[in-house]
């Protein structure tokens, strides 16, 4: 279902943006509301859920006054950055023109939404168990690497398939095809396929930073509900979470949702996505299946090899440096979640600096 993007419409002539943006120049928030008009067609875009998620002020206290000063530091060289602890608001704020109502670009914190919506399908029956291959929901995928994987490798990243970005981490197959896909030249289906054939590692055996394994969960999840990932993940993790704002999500020429990056919404609502994940590790919501699910997602299953700041992943969660649950995505997006105080970090930036991640940890951890 596609909603209507007025608002983000006559936001953008509020705004008096004059140029069109293309999605891969979508990297400031007024580049971004002039990308997202113009895009309109081929986007799926949440309404606030039917039961919104209120953000009270943290009571002020010494700490709270402390972090909110590093808060504002740390916001003026990024578009935002916001804590919350015990679910009260210690900190909120924006630069660079950003807003509390501006949608911001995840990229690759995109990564982890499937795989949430993998755990509502597997927790309202539609998928069996993790341990299906992905060809058994979804019959199209039948004769590539990512048909054959599990849906559990798929999650993990070892599906085995090639790695069309050719050293294991690029997180990113050849750019033209992507690009013909999202134009609507090329459907998802058609991407997969073009690069579904095995790699040098079997399914299971080495975590390889290839998108494609999320772009098949979407098709798995929209064959297992009967909705396209972006309509499955609002009717359950969005609802749950009391999403406030309009985000949007693209889909291919078919109504799939592309599911390793394009995703875009406000860091208040992403950080509600990082309380959703927080109260399921500490089995304050969602069912017993859900709370297991997204405890198994969030262990250090697979060594990445590489990244320092994320050396671990799990079902499509990070695992820090620090040792806490992280969402992790170009230029310095992050939202983090510490477990043991109760606290989530979200941050939407324009780049990563040296201090992003050291920063990000010690906001979270103190």
């Amino acid at each position: 279902m596609r909603h209507t993007y007025l608002t983000w419409a006559l936001l953008t002539v509020a705004c008096g943006t004059a140029q069109a943006q293309a999605w891969y120049q979508m990297d400031s928030p007024e580049r971004i509301q002039s990308g997202l008009v113009t895009h309109a067609s081929r986007l799926h875009v949440f309404k606030p859920a039917a039961s919104l998620r209120v953000l009270p002020p943290a009571p002020a206290t010494e700490n709270t006054q402390r972090l909110a000063r590093e808060g504002k530091s740390f916001a003026s060289s990024a578009y935002s950055a916001l804590l919350i602890e015990n679910g009260n608001l210690v900190f909120e704020e924006y630069a660079q023109g950003a807003s509390a109502q501006t949608p911001l670009n995840a990229y690759s914190m995109t990564k982890s939404w499937p795989a949430l919506a993998v755990g509502e399908a597997l927790c309202a029956g539609k998928i069996k168990s993790l341990d299906d291959p992905a060809q058994l929901y979804a019959p199209q995928l039948k004769g590539t690497a990512y048909g054959e994987a599990s849906v559990r490798n798929l999650l993990r990243y070892t599906s085995g398939a090639e790695d069309p970005g050719g050293n294991g981490y690029v997180g990113i197959h050849s750019l033209p095809a992507f690009k013909s896909m999202t134009e609507h030249k090329m459907s998802l289906v058609e991407l997969l396929k073009k690069y579904g054939g095995s790699g040098r590692f079997k399914a299971g055996e080495k975590f390889v930073y290839n998108g494609l394994d999320s772009e098949a969960l979407s098709i798995v999840v929209r064959e297992a509900t009967g909705m396209a990932l972006p309509a499955w993940f609002e009717a359950t993790v969005w609802q749950q979470a009391g999403g406030e704002s309009p985000a949007a999500w693209y889909l291919d020429s078919e109504g799939n949702g592309i599911a390793e990056v394009l995703l875009f919404a406000t860091t208040r609502d992403f950080a509600r996505i990082g309380l959703y994940v927080l109260e399921r590790l500490t089995d304050k919501a969602g069912s017993p299946c859900m709370q297991e699910f997204v405890k198994e997602a969030a262990k250090p299953l697979v060594a990445k090899g590489y990244w320092d700041a994320a050396p671990q992943w799990g079902l499509g969660l990070h695992t820090g440096a620090d040792g806490n649950t992280w969402m992790f995505g170009h230029a310095g997006q992050r939202v983090g979640i510490n477990v043991k105080n109760g606290r989530v970090f979200a941050t939407n930036s324009m780049r990563d600096t040296t201090m992003t991640d050291s920063s990000a940890r010690s906001l979270l951890a103190r």
